[in-house]
């Protein structure tokens, strides 16, 4: 059973500074289009509890929100904050969000513990060519974001994030594109 903790998210960061899904710079397909502002300026990624520790909160190229988890749709374990950052300009690489260094992968945990890797389902407000063209990502790419998962998925909170996303796609119907399969957890 998993348990609120602190997640050793200085080594996650070092295990995924430099993968990347693909053999070449991704974002020179689509011209970086999830690094750019939206028409409403909304795009941005939540940081899991205790991520927001690697960053010092006066970085230049971030915008900060504390955002209300009852509002965000998150499960009533998080409490507030919730951090949702948005990048202002490019931003070195090494201090990516871990939503960011994942993506296009999301976790699924099915209801026996399996945790699955799949496409991202969440609706976006651009194109992402990994995604719609189903392009092969490396295989230590996802090996390496599946360890991530089984370390992040110990904190209760994130845990029931992810029970709570894999919930709502099985309700709606969706039948995610699993890009890797599953791995037993606790």
């Amino acid at each position: 059973m998993s348990s609120k903790m602190i997640v050793n998210y200085k080594e996650l960061y070092d295990i995924t500074s430099t993968l990347t899904p693909i053999y070449s710079d991704c974002g020179e397909l689509c011209g970086k289009i999830c690094c750019q502002p939206d028409s409403e300026d909304n795009l941005g990624v939540y940081l899991y509890p205790g991520e927001e520790r690697m960053f010092t909160g006066k970085e230049n190229w971030l915008q900060w929100e504390h955002r209300n988890p009852a509002e965000d749709d998150f499960p009533p374990s998080w409490g507030f904050p919730v951090h949702f950052i948005r990048c202002t300009r490019s931003c070195p690489r090494e201090q990516r969000p871990l939503n960011c260094r994942f993506f296009p992968l999301a976790p699924h945990l099915l209801k026996d513990n399996t945790l699955l890797l799949i496409h991202e389902t969440l609706k976006l407000p651009y194109m992402c060519p990994l995604i719609t063209g189903r392009t092969p990502l490396r295989k230590d790419f996802a090996e390496i974001t599946a360890r991530c998962w089984q370390e992040l998925l110990r904190d209760s909170r994130i845990r029931d994030l992810v029970e709570m996303d894999s919930r709502e796609r099985e309700r709606e119907g969706c039948r995610p594109y699993v890009v890797y399969p599953g791995i037993k957890i606790f």
